[in-house]
């Protein structure tokens, strides 16, 4: 972590700032014993900002639980912002560039405590989450209100999904000058598609617009100033840890001009900053201020940060929260301890059970250990035991085995969770013919990847037939992923297969040892050609890569543009092309998907094994 003197020497040219991310008023409201929690630690946050002196608040997203937050929720939010935020003591940051646009739903269109029938003794920033973000009639979101009544500072909000541009807030205090950059929620998919089509841009300080701005509102044409002269700061309300390619944002993708990057959403609490070596900048993830969920992450000792901006360095100091309501978390794999607890002979729910009692009670015990003495810190700890299962024998009331701890713990109706290990056996796999691999690269005609593969399976039809896809089938589905740039081409074309070949199963109804027979009626039947005709007559056909467009942008945009090219069979409207007859096709494919659905709940145990069967199909094909 970067780190400064400035702090220690020169208090004037230290932009300070309170950080914290996800508080989620109002969340639990309505419990009678927890519903005061999120109120309780949003107080203490805004409690320690003014006892540090802090120049400005900068939350991380999430402020509220709901995207319409109660009449409760909201009013407590502006109590405690007007009790803590609210005063005569002058704000030291000067703003340099153009507050119209960076501050939404602003009355005066300008930050806060520059409006002269307002008295902000700490200006609030904010970016919203994914859980306060626009919605319902007139896309406004709960800070848009705050925003309105001059409580807080509302930046970086999205305005058009088809191209994200992101102008920071310039600051400066003193020789500190600061770029403070805001993105709001997006879906995670959607902005690492834009970034990675270059669709997102951050607009670096503009020299002339930022520096030397006098009366006349005119930049001096000598200055020498650049970039790496301002503080880029980023927050963030994104998944930051990997939970697919499409639902996550990798900090990779992030520019490297940046030095900090506050990264809200994620509720573990790793408020250090984190280098990020490949790109040079650090990453401080705050971390929610109460327990949304009884996570193992949601355990760890709840922080907010002071951060201290001296020129292009900087220091972050930790300050834990000391009005968070304790929580202790344990997981325990039983069957680890099978042994241990005698769980092969006798009854091993009763086992369990007094195996359980006696976990929780020593965790009641450490729960202690994080009381701090606050007037305001809640004492009933909230107590989580995770017991992980392979035989059901091993159950017993979780209900009623919490009713022992009623006075004991905040949580009663859900101390103890079972939690069932799945057993992944391993599925049948197809290896790969290396010597029609071979045959297939040495052919003089197959020089496109598509070829390739219809070449291969053509070569190793006699060794390794396919159960279901025709070859055809598979080198077009890599045209289209390779050629087309189709991301969706395997899933739409996969989903089509297997709904065919259901339906044609489903019809016939064979017997278990018939089924692969059928599957091979089934691909004589319907030539490759039509098949894939069919699914493109459904929508889901992707036209060539064009570089002038997103098709992410024009998905967030289909309520007013045109229906052209690939959708998903998503028109809204009249469209052009197959968008005229979109509603219908649509219409038709939702009553198949419910029929399909309804089947599936009143199938039979034949028409699940052959539902089991194409599963297997597929993961034999796919593996091959």
């Amino acid at each position: 972590m970067e780190d400064t003197t400035g702090a220690e020497q020169d208090a004037d040219n230290v932009i300070r700032i309170m950080v914290a991310t996800d508080n989620h008023l109002g969340y639990g409201e309505k419990d009678a014993v927890r519903g005061e929690d999120s109120f309780t630690a949003f107080e203490e946050i805004l409690e320690l900002a003014v006892s540090e002196d802090v120049d400005m608040i900068l939350l991380g997203g999430d402020l509220f639980h709901d995207a319409v937050p109660s009449q409760n929720s909201m009013h407590k939010c502006i109590e405690l912002l007007r009790r803590y935020t609210f005063g005569d003591r002058p704000v030291s940051l000067e703003i340099l560039s153009d507050q119209a646009q960076s501050f939404h739903n602003a009355v005066n269109q300008s930050v806060n405590y520059e409006d002269p029938n307002l008295n902000i003794a700490i200006p609030v920033f904010s970016i919203h989450g994914n859980h306060d973000d626009p919605s319902g009639f007139g896309r406004l979101s709960s800070l848009d209100l705050l925003s309105t009544s001059g409580l807080v500072n509302y930046f970086g909000r999205w305005t058009d999904l088809s191209q994200v541009e992101i102008s920071p807030i310039l600051m400066r205090k003193g020789e500190s000058q600061l770029a403070l950059y805001g993105l709001s929620h997006i879906h995670d998919g959607r902005l690492a598609r834009l970034i990675k089509d270059f669709k997102v841009k951050f607009n670096c300080p503009d020299t002339a617009a930022a520096e030397g701005k006098g009366n006349d509102g005119k930049g001096d044409k000598n200055d020498t100033e650049t970039e790496e002269d301002w503080f880029h700061l980023l927050v963030v309300h994104q998944n930051r840890a990997d939970r697919g390619p499409k639902n996550y944002l990798p900090e990779e993708l992030l520019p490297g001009f940046l030095h900090l990057v506050i990264w809200g959403h994620e509720h573990d609490c790793r408020i250090e900053p984190e280098l990020n070596a490949k790109k040079g900048f650090y990453v401080s993830q705050p971390g929610s201020s109460v327990p949304t969920s009884l996570s193992e992450g949601e355990a760890k000792k709840k922080h907010v940060g002071l951060l201290e901006i001296y020129k292009g360095k900087f220091k972050l100091k930790e300050l834990p929260l000391r009005t968070v309501r304790p929580f202790v978390f344990e997981s325990v794999v039983l069957p680890d301890r099978a042994e241990e607890l005698g769980l092969d002979q006798g009854d091993a729910s009763t086992k369990v059970f007094k195996f359980a009692k006696n976990r929780v009670e020593d965790m009641l015990e450490r729960a202690k250990a994080q009381l701090t003495g606050h007037p305001r810190q809640p004492t009933l700890p909230l107590i989580r035991l995770r017991l992980l299962y392979t035989d059901e024998s091993c159950m017993f009331n979780a209900i009623r085995f919490g009713q022992m701890f009623s006075t004991q713990v905040a949580n009663v109706q859900d101390v103890v969770q079972f939690s069932k290990m799945i057993k992944r056996s391993k599925t049948e796999t197809v290896s790969l013919d290396k010597e029609a691999l071979r045959r297939a690269l040495e052919a003089d005609n197959a020089t496109r990847v598509e070829e390739l593969v219809d070449r291969y399976f053509d070569e190793a039809k006699s060794n390794k037939p396919l159960r279901l896809f025709h070859s055809k089938a598979l080198a077009e589905m890599t045209y289209r992923l390779v050629e087309r740039r189709d991301i969706d081409a395997a899933e739409n074309i996969v989903k089509f297969y297997k709904e065919k070949a259901v339906d044609h199963l489903m019809e016939s109804m064979p017997n278990e040892e018939n089924i692969d027979d059928e599957l091979l009626k089934f691909r004589t039947r319907h030539k490759h050609e039509d098949l894939l005709k069919m699914l493109d007559t459904q929508g889901v056909k992707v036209k060539r890569d064009d570089k002038s467009t997103s098709v992410l942008g024009s998905e967030a945009n289909a309520s007013t543009a045109t229906t052209t090219g690939r959708g998903r069979g998503r028109g809204r409207g009249a469209g052009t092309g197959r968008g005229r007859t979109s509603a219908a096709s649509v219409a038709t494919r939702g009553k198949a998907q419910l029929e399909m659905t309804v089947n599936n709940a009143r199938a039979s145990s034949r028409q699940q094994t052959i539902l089991g069967s194409i599963t297997r199909g597929f993961m034999v094909q796919t593996t091959a």
